[in-house]
């Protein structure tokens, strides 16, 4: 994807945000957006499961400020049709990585979930 996609936030993402533990954690959640919007860093992409609702059009990354071998953190994005630059990135969910809580916020904001 040529240029810089405009970057937007699901309604929710912003509580999720502030929900991480702390500024430190933010900022490289933060980060991890703009890579990936400059296309620098591309996570991988999702699939539909039963627990999780349909999610084939997002895309996963994992991270941690603390660069442990084993990250604690997931963000969940996708890419979506904008009208001015043709493509936009949307952060969908952010959050602790055990248990698949930020799959099920991100299939339900995108009205997909089990509700």
């Amino acid at each position: 994807m040529a240029g810089t996609l405009a970057l937007r936030a699901l309604p929710g993402f912003q509580e999720d945000m502030y929900a991480l533990p702390d500024d430190r954690t933010r900022k490289v959640a933060l980060d991890m957006l703009v890579l990936v919007r400059d296309g620098k860093a591309r996570g991988v992409r999702l699939d539909s499961r039963v627990a999780t609702g349909d999610l084939t059009d997002c895309f996963k990354l994992y991270f941690d400020p603390d660069g442990s071998q084993r990250p604690r953190f997931r963000l969940v994005y996708r890419y979506t049709p904008d009208e001015v630059q043709a493509v936009a990135l949307e952060a969908v969910a952010v959050g602790r990585r055990q248990g698949l809580d930020v799959y099920v916020t991100a299939a339900d904001r995108l009205g997909r979930g089990d509700d």
